[in-house]
Formats: C-alpha cells, structure tokens, sequence
C-alpha cells in the first residue's frame, strides 16, 4: 500500500512520527534532522524555471484576517502587508491567505479589499501552490501553523519554499511571563518552522542571535542549515496639528506645558513591560515633591491582575497616573506630539515599535539598556538599568531635568525606520531564497 502513497503523504507520516518522538524526549531535542530531511526527500529537484508563470509570494495572515486584536505584531502584519501588495518582489504576486486549525489554507482576498487593493483572481478559494512559489509565515500564528503541516508538505513537494517571521523568542526564553497554554503553542510553533523553514527572518540583529542559539542548543541546527537572518520593522507615524480637544478629560485640563512635563509608557500591560518598577519609581519621586505625570498607554493583558487593581485605584489616578487602555493610532500620534518623553521598561523585547513611533515626533526616549533597543535606538536615547524602583527612581529624576532643561537626546534621526523600507529589507530577504 504505502508504494500508493505520495511523497507529501509519506512524508507527514514521517515528520509526525519524528515529532511524537521529539515531544517524549526530556532536555535537548535531537530528532528534528530526521524531520527536516523527511521534507527534503519530498522537494522536487528541478530549478524554477523563469519562463513559466508568474509566482505567488503567500502572504500567512490567518489571525490578523480573523481578528485585528490591534496587537503590535497585527500592527506589523498589516503595515507589511499592505506595503508588498503595493510593490511586489520582481517576479511575484503576493497572495495574502488564511487558513484555521480544522481548514486548509484560502485565499484572503477580502482582507486585501480591506486595504483597498482589489486582487484578480480566479473563483477557485482554495490556494493553488505552485513550483516557484514562496510561503511567508508573517503572522505569528502559533496555533495554526502546527496543525498544517500536511498542507506544508503538500506544498513543499511542488516546490515551495518557506520562510517565517520570528518576533522573539519570549515564551521560549523567558516562559514564566506567559500562561501555560501560549507557551504550549509557541513550543510547537518553533518545532513547526525548525522542520519546514528554508530560512527564518527575525526582526532585528538581537531576535536572530537568539534564534540561532535556541536552534543550536536545542535542535542541532546550525546556521548553514538554517538562516537566521533579520530586518527591522517601522512605522509611518508622522507629526501631525496637535488637536488638544482630542485628549481625554484628564490630559485636556493640564497646559502645554505640564503636558511637556508628562512621561509616557505604550505596551500592552503584561509582567515584561516594566509598569511595575516605573510605577515605584514614580511613587517615591512624587512623595519627594516632583509633580511629573505618567502617562500609560496600553490594554491589559496577562499574570497582571494586581498591577491592573493598582492603576485603577491609586491615589495618583486621573492625576498625575492616567492609563488609557484603548487608544487609537490618531490619539497615540497625539501624544506622541504634546507629551515630554517615552520611557521603555521592558526587560525583553524583539525590535520595539515605540522607539521609532517616538522617533519619528523627535521625542526623548528613556530606555532599558537593552542590546535590541541600543540596536534600534544607538545614541539617540538615554539608557537606564536596575531592576526596582529604588534604583530606577533617581535615573528618572535626573532624565526628568533633562527633559525639563532641553537637555535630553532627541530621537528625529530614527525617522529612517519606515515601513516601506522594512518591507523593501525583507524583499531583499526573500530574494535570497526565491
């Protein structure tokens, strides 16, 4: 019977087998090479001919199409999206698709509609891979992808080549931050693209070194096996009339000038971010006599029940505490204008939005010395360390005086950080494995 089966179907049974193993093994996973070649043996080995027709460039957008939850990896998702569907790579069509745990992929050509861009195409839903085309795993969808495979090798023994986005590597690194069941996930998610990737694509120079240690350690995969390479992401925040009624009530009774004096915080709320210590920090400067605002921009997410009780019932809140839990693009771009400075507490990130957000207002930026940040930021940042309040209290106050006297760096030189020139750095990516 199994002479009967294709190659794809011989190689699910295989890779789902190696991966069965790899799951009952404790401490450093070793059989994904087994995986990996399994998908190998099912490649066609004829080169891409030029000649025929032209190839699809499959955009994943399976979470983002089903639901925008206004996260900033949907937030990069859209942008880069919107900006391949408007320049292609030479020689492609780019496809956004979707597909769920239970259904194979389809074409999303509704959600392209979305962005005003209407695709031909034919009446068949279901995505027609073909030899040449390239997969692009942009959404982080960790709970789909594992439930796909059978699709990716499909796909793969017709010659499609597949590359993933990877974001961090946060519930691998850190998974005390994450509940039980989004570090279940992202542990297959990372399994899934060990075994089908053709090269990974991370968000900056910091969440490649992590990918390729984690490959290293835990899988066997060296570099020349697997690239690791990175681009950085950006933004089309720009200044803009700063319209005061905008503001909620809180912020529209303080002056230009106490609204200069105001720091501001933009993340969803969750244990990584730092509101905690910033919060600390700010208590013990208020009790000495600073009348400075925090500002905090954010919705709130997991493991952060008693911060979210704290914010809603200080003492400060509505005064010199505010946190405004569902923001849209026009009021952030708002405050961005009006407010002093940006204060990033994270103690991980992959790349880092706000900086460039910030960036592209000239607004001083306080940071955690992260290597990630300093890679996007450089010298156009004042850095902090220190992991309380305590320590964090007095680098604030002095950032403060800073802000208060000109004195602080200005961020305008991150106005490079462009979607359009993320997007054209990860058409150069793709490049190299069309």
């Amino acid at each position: 019977m199994s002479a009967t089966l294709t190659p794809a179907t011989l190689a699910y049974r295989k890779v789902k087998a190696t991966l069965l193993q790899w799951a009952a093994i404790s401490g450093r996973m070793r059989c994904i090479g087994a995986a990996r070649q399994a998908v190998a043996n099912t490649r066609p080995t004829r080169p891409f001919e030029k000649a025929t027709a032209r190839r699809q460039l499959l955009v994943d957008v399976s979470i983002v199409a089903g639901h925008d939850a206004g996260t900033g990896i949907q937030q990069t998702v859209r942008a880069l999206l919107k900006e391949l569907l408007l320049a292609p790579p030479p020689g492609f069509d780019v496809r956004p698709i979707r597909a769920t745990r239970k259904s194979t992929y389809q074409y999303a050509y509704d959600y392209a509609a979305s962005f005003g861009v209407d695709l031909e195409h034919s009446s068949k839903s279901t995505v027609q891979a073909r030899h040449g085309d390239i997969f692009l795993g942009l959404d982080l969808n960790s709970r789909i992808a594992p439930s796909r495979q059978r699709d990716f090798l499909t796909w793969q023994a017709q010659g499609v080549r597949f590359a993933f986005i990877v974001y961090d590597l946060l519930p691998a690194l850190h998974p005390e931050w994450f509940t039980p069941r989004a570090r279940q996930s992202f542990q297959r998610w990372l399994r899934t693209i060990s075994v089908h990737s053709d090269a990974l694509f991370c968000i900056s120079r910091a969440v490649a070194a992590d990918m390729r240690a984690w490959l290293h350690q835990n899988v066997g995969i060296e570099e020349s096996t697997l690239p690791a390479n990175w681009f950085h992401l950006g933004t089309n925040t720009m200044p803009s009339p700063v319209d005061a009624a905008y503001l909620d009530a809180p912020l529209q009774n303080k002056t230009e000038n106490s609204l200069r004096r105001c720091a501001l915080m933009v993340g969803t709320i969750e244990p990584r971010k730092g509101h905690a210590q910033v919060l600390d920090a700010f208590e013990r400067l208020w009790l000495q006599g600073r009348d400075n605002a925090l500002i905090i921009v954010g919705r709130e997410g997991w493991h952060v029940d008693a911060l979210v009780e704290r914010l809603r019932h200080h003492p400060e809140a509505g005064r010199r505490l505010i946190w405004l839990n569902n923001v849209q693009d026009k009021y952030l771009n708002t405050l961005y204008s009006v407010l002093g400075g940006l204060i990033m507490a994270s103690e991980a990130e992959g790349f880092g939005l706000p900086l460039v957000e910030a960036g592209h207002h000239g607004m001083p930026i306080f940071a955690r010395d992260l290597p990630v940040f300093k890679e996007v930021a450089g010298p156009h940042a004042q850095y902090f360390s220190g992991n309380t309040g305590t320590e964090l209290a007095p680098q604030i106050d002095a950032w403060l005086d800073l802000l208060e006297t000109g004195r602080a760096p200005r961020s305008q030189d991150l106005q490079a950080f462009t979607w359009q020139a993320s997007s054209t750095q990860l058409k150069t990516l793709l490049a190299e494995i069309a």
